[in-house]
């Protein structure tokens, strides 16, 4: 956990000039991102890890997902 507050945070990022606070705000939402995406990698490899396919291969994987979208695709894409 940082040790400044909110407050004093947000003071310091006010006093930079625009150009910085742009630079701050894309970084921010770029490691936002990438926590994102890892969070969403843990999650996704204990759920493989639970139906024990952690250990499955790529050529089984893609398989399967190309099944899924065969399946799902007519539903999606009615004419």
């Amino acid at each position: 956990m940082m040790s400044l507050s909110i407050d004093k945070l947000a003071e310091q990022i006010a006093t930079l000039d625009r150009t910085e606070q742009e630079a701050l705000f894309e970084r921010v939402a770029e490691l936002t991102f990438q926590r994102g995406l890892e969070t969403l990698a843990r999650q996704y490899r204990e759920r493989l890890a639970q139906e024990g396919k952690l250990d499955q291969k790529v050529e089984e994987v893609m398989a399967e997902l190309e099944r899924v979208r065969e399946e799902v695709a007519p539903h999606d894409y009615r004419a």
